[in-house]
């Protein structure tokens, strides 16, 4: 469906045209002052030079040309020479039906595969902060793709092939030394059934990573562990397998409370198959070199204005590395999934990194067809004062520690305001105002900025927070529970026009995230609608109104805006409510 600004820039095109004017740039865009008109077109004030003419004689010749059309009422010139004009209510009534079963409708399909790497967990460790930020604004990344037609995959990409895995089969053998993992001469089949918990296995990891820092025969013994599972010692590839399988049912279980679904379940581990490919690829057509021992590959160009350090495919020990994983990753992804573009949704901090990546693959020609790889970087979660948020003890802030501040004050707020409601109905509207709290501070502001943590701001059911916006939906719900439904012609009263052109904004938020990677254009979006609802709202007797049309007319915009703010929502991976 063509967007209105859309159908508003061509009329004033032609009459541009017909006034003898170039049309080559004419825009129409929102009118800044709201008595004035609904739209703005300025483009006067840019041809004046042009044409040495004053703005106002161009825009009253515009003006003396405008066609005549449904659409526009009440066109005026303002000095210098804005065009000013209103959209007539009636064809906006009937525009506004039509775009919002349009939005309803699924997308055209844009032939474009898109792989969006967005987890980055670690097996065997908990989840940290970082991993939060990665998770909610991949899946809205991936969800608005979807939406826009493309075929998406999200892959969590699994941290399973480091040093943790030596320390949690290490923590394995002290507590159970006689188990036949340990047998080199067992030849059997392993157990099933892994040899530990999911309980046990949270604090395995943390328990000897923090040994190991204070004994340095420990972690010596850890990379030995490491080493030789990486060589493929049989019993320990078989508490590997374990160790990935429990991980991943606690990560599951973590992502899950963030809405976050991934369609691939895959670790560094499977693309090793690729790894020795690309080395001997990479070596065999000389596109490394070797420097103090060390398989490099120079990437900088003249045009750097910082120096960008050459991409290491092997160490001096000859051993691969995380980069070369990377390689092998993008090899595995293009082969195995036919994707045209890969989305990398990481930490800002880790932009080098994925500079020397994106420039080894194309100087390299490693793959068969251009992949567009991309680089979406976030900010890091911080404290009150700036810096990255940590515990007392300076560790990483985790995942569900996190959550759990979230949820109690949540918790707090809503229980001071549920009178009447059960236990039962208190914790689980608080579970949802809690997730869509931390989940929507996240994603409204810029991907690329630090977010403080604020739980009391977050928490808010007033200014820009996920409450506000389920609440707002709630306060709809609630209206239209209280309201019978009529059965009359959609007519858009004058008092409510601004809801209504507020509602036809919906594409421009959606086709900026889009094109941006930027989530936060949706919760603009969102933020604004539910503001220009509430105050329909406070000026509005909905229920109590006796108008019959007045009524209906009222009431299907309360619908309209209600499914409108739920769709912004989901785009964002954000539960709602029916009733709070």
């Amino acid at each position: 469906m063509e967007l209105l600004v859309d159908k508003l820039n061509k009329i004033f095109t032609k009459a541009f045209c017909d006034a003898g004017y170039d049309e080559s740039e004419i825009k129409v865009g929102e009118c800044a002052i709201e008595k004035f008109g609904d739209f703005q077109c300025q483009s006067p004030l840019f041809l004046a030079k042009k044409y040495h003419k004053a703005p106002f004689i161009i825009a009253n010749d515009v003006l003396a040309h405008l066609p005549q059309n449904d659409m526009i009422q009440n066109a005026t010139v303002a000095n210098p020479g804005y065009i000013n004009f209103f959209v007539d209510n009636t064809f906006l009534a009937k525009y506004l039906e039509e775009y919002l079963q349009e939005v309803e409708k699924p997308r055209k399909p844009t032939d474009k595969k898109v792989l969006i790497d967005y987890g980055g967990a670690n097996c065997a460790k908990p989840l940290h902060v970082g991993h939060l930020r990665s998770a909610d604004i991949g899946e809205a990344i991936k969800r608005i793709s979807k939406f826009m037609g493309d075929d998406c995959i999200g892959d969590v990409h699994l941290g399973d092939w480091g040093l943790q895995m030596g320390m949690v089969i290490y923590a394995v053998w002290e507590k159970h030394p006689d188990l036949v993992y340990f047998d080199e001469n067992y030849t059997g089949e392993y157990p099933k059934e892994p040899p530990f918990s999911m309980e046990e296995l949270k604090v395995m990891y943390p328990s000897i990573s923090q040994r190991a820092k204070e004994d340095e025969i420990l972690h010596e013994k850890v990379k030995q562990i490491t080493y030789q599972l990486q060589q493929g010692r049989r019993g320990y590839v078989a508490l590997w397998r374990h160790i990935i399988e429990v991980s991943k049912k606690l990560i599951k279980q973590d992502y899950d409370k963030l809405n976050a679904n991934f369609d691939l379940w895959l670790g560094e581990s499977d693309s090793k198959k690729y790894q020795d490919e690309v080395i001997e690829y990479v070596i065999k057509n000389g596109y490394s070199r070797v420097s103090d021992g060390a398989t490099i590959v120079d990437i900088s160009l003249p045009e750097d204005k910082t120096e960008i350090p050459p991409f290491m495919l092997l160490n001096s020990a000859g051993a691969a590395l995380y980069s070369t994983t990377e390689l092998a990753t993008i090899v595995q992804r293009e082969r195995e999934f036919n994707v045209d573009e890969i989305i990398y949704v990481v930490d800002n901090r880790q932009e080098l990194h994925f500079t020397q990546v994106f420039r080894c693959v194309k100087k390299t020609n490693i793959l068969k067809k251009n992949i567009d790889l991309k680089f979406v970087g976030f900010g890091t979660m911080n404290g009150p004062d700036g810096k990255p948020y940590k515990t007392r003890d300076g560790r990483a802030m985790g995942l569900n520690d996190l959550m759990d501040m979230v949820k109690s004050k949540a918790l707090e707020k809503v229980s001071q305001s549920k009178i009447g409601y059960s236990q039962e109905e208190i914790e689980n509207i608080s579970n949802v105002v809690a997730i869509s709290a931390l989940k929507f501070a996240d994603l409204c502001v810029l991907r690329t900025k630090d977010l403080i943590f604020d739980v009391d701001k977050f928490c808010s059911f007033e200014g820009k927070t996920g409450p506000y916006i389920l609440y707002t939906i709630t306060r709809a719900n609630s209206i239209l529970a209280k309201t019978e439904k009529l059965s009359k012609d959609f007519c858009l009263l004058e008092e409510d026009r601004k809801l209504a052109l507020s509602l036809i904004k919906f594409t421009d938020a959606v086709k900026n995230a889009y094109e941006k990677s930027a989530p936060s254009y949706i919760c603009d979006y969102a933020y604004s609608l539910a503001n220009e609802f509430n105050t329909f709202y406070a000026k509005s007797s909905i229920i109590y109104e006796e108008n019959l049309e007045k009524k209906y007319s009222k009431i299907m915009l309360t619908n309209y805006t209600k499914n409108m703010l739920k769709k912004c929502m989901d785009l964002l991976a954000i539960n709602t409510l029916e009733k709070m």
